[in-house]
């Protein structure tokens, strides 16, 4: 098939400057504007192999925003009638992640070879969760696949949203707490030490606080390389311990039961959970498979404890409010809202107002706790080297007051 280059514009403006291959002109035309893209130019390109190498640009791994991109753009296509093989086919040439991209390529040999679009799915397991595939299974199932694929992308775009104002507002902090651990080390290691040893020229007693200074200075220096090496052992012995099922279950324990920042987690567990669920429900997955897929995507071990016994009680005929209130995991309001959208047959859409009230509260908290942990930073870093300065001046009032006495 012949090559063509195009310039086109998006919904929000941006210029995108692709070489595509396309069995005509008109065919690209159609393509591109079904995926609602403004064409601002096309047409045919010499030596386009070249060309196409420099511009085709590939990363390793698979990140949420290609996943998005998949997603949004596979729904367009099907919903604008470009059969399944088409539509994989087209967006094999515009994927930037290799890994998705031989994993596509792959689904598109299985689905021309007989496979439905969730088993070829189902072998790549590692890129497309649980959650992608009962969604697609659901959308294929009831003919609507494309809307399947655009509850989605919508839900990871909203849980990549919510997870980067939070790694966006903790940045700050973290930055804070590390200057005030590189401020603290290098007073210890290079100031204190050269204070120690104009003081050892003078005859006169210390102050205490200037001698515990100076003490906790040589056992930094003495023993910084062994405490530093502890350190790294001990962090790795606990990444790994975390990484265990039973170290992971008492660590996200250990973090609901934090001050302030428990509630934080317990917030967050209950919007990933309310979210899911509510996109499941949504999009036709039964209530038994949505709870076990909202269980193994919960992201938090005590949150999966606590929808294992919903399950096990829906499964029994109960309802998930009736389970729910004995649980401290979920708030009262959640217990609530679960138990009216259970009555009334739109448990899905009560799901998804608490995920919105949840995503809001989230976003407060996070905004508040940055603001707060701020000055707290700032005013403890501030009182440690201030407690520093005052312990090394000490005794130059006392040396002083001693050579006047002397003179």
């Amino acid at each position: 098939m012949p090559f063509f280059k195009y310039v086109a514009r998006d919904k929000s403006g941006k210029m995108i400057d692709d070489v595509i291959e396309s069995v005509s002109q008109e065919d690209l035309a159609n393509s591109l504007q079904s995926r609602n893209l403004f064409i601002v130019s096309i047409g045919p390109v010499s030596q386009v192999k070249k060309v196409k190498k420099m511009q085709r640009r590939y990363h390793r791994g698979v990140k949420n925003f290609d996943l998005i991109m998949f997603s949004k753009e596979l729904a367009t296509l099907l919903g604008a009638g470009v059969t399944l093989i088409k539509s994989l086919d087209i967006l094999c040439k515009q994927i930037e992640s290799q890994t998705l991209l031989q994993a596509v390529e792959q689904v598109k040999k299985d689905v021309e070879g007989g496979y439905t679009f969730q088993n070829a799915l189902k072998k790549h397991g590692k890129i497309f969760s649980d959650f992608w595939i009962h969604l697609i299974e659901t959308g294929e199932a009831s003919g609507h696949l494309p809307q399947s694929l655009e509850q989605l992308a919508g839900y990871l775009e909203e849980a990549a949203e919510l997870k980067k104002k939070i790694t966006s507002a903790m940045v700050y902090p973290i930055i804070l707490m590390c200057v005030a651990a590189g401020a603290i080390t290098i007073f210890l290691l290079k100031i204190i030490p050269i204070f120690s040893e104009m003081f050892k020229g003078f005859n006169v007693e210390l102050p205490l606080l200037t001698r515990i200074i100076i003490a906790m200075s040589d056992i930094v220096r003495k023993y910084f390389l062994i405490v530093a090496g502890a350190g790294v052992v001990l962090f790795f012995a606990v990444r790994k311990y975390i990484s265990t099922e039973a170290g992971r279950f008492q660590f996200d324990g250990l973090k609901l039961k934090l001050p302030v920042v428990g509630s934080l987690v317990q917030e967050i567990a209950t919007e990933r959970f309310a979210s899911g669920l509510s996109t499941l429900l949504k999009s036709g997955v039964p209530i038994l498979h949505a709870l076990e897929i909202a269980e193994k995507t919960a992201g938090n071990k005590i949150m999966e404890k606590e929808l294992r016994n919903v399950k096990t009680a829906v499964r029994d005929g109960k309802s998930m409010a009736q389970v729910m209130q004995d649980s401290a995991l979920f708030a009262p309001l959640v217990v609530q809202m679960i138990g009216v959208g259970e009555e009334i047959g739109e448990l899905g859409k009560m799901l998804e107002r608490i995920s919105v009230f949840y995503k809001e509260r989230v976003n407060t908290f996070v905004s508040r706790l940055t603001a707060m942990f701020e000055p707290m930073v700032l005013v403890f870093m501030g009182v440690v080297v201030g407690v520093l300065v005052v312990a090394m001046f000490m005794p130059i009032f006392s040396i002083s007051s001693a050579i006047k006495a002397s003179g």
